[in-house]
């Protein structure tokens, strides 16, 4: 998460490397994204930026004593559903950016972007998943 993080306080600090030119908010706006995810881009909050810090903020939960005075389906639902999920995309991600293949408009976007995207979602998604096992079996019911 580290290098994805650096990626993306560089951006909102104004770095522009492995962007494309132009207005991003303007971009999502036109192509139909939630009016929530266009505030955030026009005030340098990245809408994955947000996701991955809540998926970091479960982690903890999955893994310190806080997090058992938590409903477990609270944090085993989410932590499951984001293992399966994340996992597979992010590996797709990083197959897909490293033999140039892409989705969508992509123009202007840098290859080494999508590398290390997929390398969190990844990462975060594999943590997930070795948490919630983890979670699962020390909070289970039992004699």
């Amino acid at each position: 998460m580290v290098p994805y993080a650096v990626m993306k306080t560089y951006w909102a600090l104004g770095g522009t490397a492995g962007r494309p030119a132009g207005d991003l908010a303007a971009q999502f706006a036109a192509n139909g994204a939630p009016a929530v995810v266009v505030w955030m881009e026009r005030h340098g909050l990245d809408f994955t930026a947000v996701g991955a810090l809540a998926g970091m903020m479960l982690l903890a939960a999955l893994v310190t004593s806080w997090g058992t005075k938590v409903p477990r389906s609270a944090l085993l639902v989410p932590g499951w559903a984001g293992a399966a999920m994340l996992t597979p995309y992010g590996l797709g991600t990083i197959l897909a950016a490293s033999f140039g293949f892409t989705v969508g408009d992509a123009e202007g976007w840098s290859p080494w972007v999508g590398v290390v995207g997929g390398l969190a979602f990844t990462g975060l998604g594999a943590a997930l998943g070795v948490c919630s096992l983890a979670h699962q079996r020390r909070t289970r019911p039992g004699p």
